[in-house]
């Protein structure tokens, strides 16, 4: 359940000035990561399968090896430019999150509460393309694209998504000399450090579309915590 305090920071992702947005910020929580969902049906909403060739979707690919040396940054090949976009909101993801599972659920939800729902969910018409790239020689569903409508025209395109950075993290925690906690066991780098929401394009925000973008955040922060919470985002916070 959202604190009010975080409410009242995913309701401030939009300014109500036209143009660009400012940043929000969306709780980074602890728990352990959920069981992962296999979804059968590929091309109708909500099932989003994580295969591209199930899904006739192209792999973009990134590098098995961190690129950009102290930074860490993974190349990423194919995915939404966000050159011309404004960073709506991040936020760091433990190391411990299954980076497909998590995303997987984020798509099927938007699927179901804006694919299907959006005009009644959110105010405005909205679609969901998922898309795809390779970590580590398997095809890793990455994020999807949001695509806002009105009386058939595209208004603008969220790109949700992870980000280039990788992390690491280790089989168990152990004990030290001293008594301080040491990382210890198996490390593995994980690809995705955070997650991200970006508007992709320059479009000029008008108070309608601005209001379907901060009914959207504020659902998506929903779903984010419940998952966390209960490792889906289709459990209901009464239960």
């Amino acid at each position: 359940m959202l604190a009010a305090s975080t409410r009242q920071a995913a309701a401030g992702c939009l300014s109500r000035q036209a143009g660009p947005l400012p940043s929000v910020h969306i709780p980074a929580l602890c728990r352990p990561q959920s069981a992962g969902w296999q979804v059968a049906n590929p091309t109708h909403s909500p099932c989003i399968r994580r295969s591209r060739q199930a899904c006739g979707v192209s792999a973009p690919s990134m590098n098995g090896a961190p690129q950009g040396g102290a930074q860490g940054a993974a190349e990423l090949e194919q995915v939404p430019s966000t050159q011309e976009g404004t960073l709506i909101s991040k936020t760091e993801i433990a190391a411990f999150i299954q980076r497909d599972d998590m995303m997987d659920q984020m798509v099927r939800w938007s699927v179901i509460e804006a694919g299907a729902s959006g005009v009644r969910n959110f105010g405005l018409p909205m679609n969901v393309t998922p898309f795809y790239t390779t970590v580590a020689g398997e095809t890793t569903l990455w994020g999807y694209k949001l695509g806002i409508f009105r009386e058939g025209v595209k208004l603008c395109d969220l790109g949700i998504m992870f980000d280039k950075d990788v992390i690491t993290k280790h089989e168990f925690v152990g004990r030290g000399d001293d008594g301080f906690p040491t990382m210890e066991g198996k490390m593995d780098t994980v690809y995705g450090k955070h997650f991200e929401i970006w508007k992709l394009d320059k479009n000029v925000v008008d108070e309608g579309l601005r209001s379907a973008i901060r009914a959207y955040c504020n659902g998506l922060v929903v779903a984010m915590n419940r998952y966390y919470s209960f490792g889906s985002v289709f459990v209901d916070d009464a239960q």
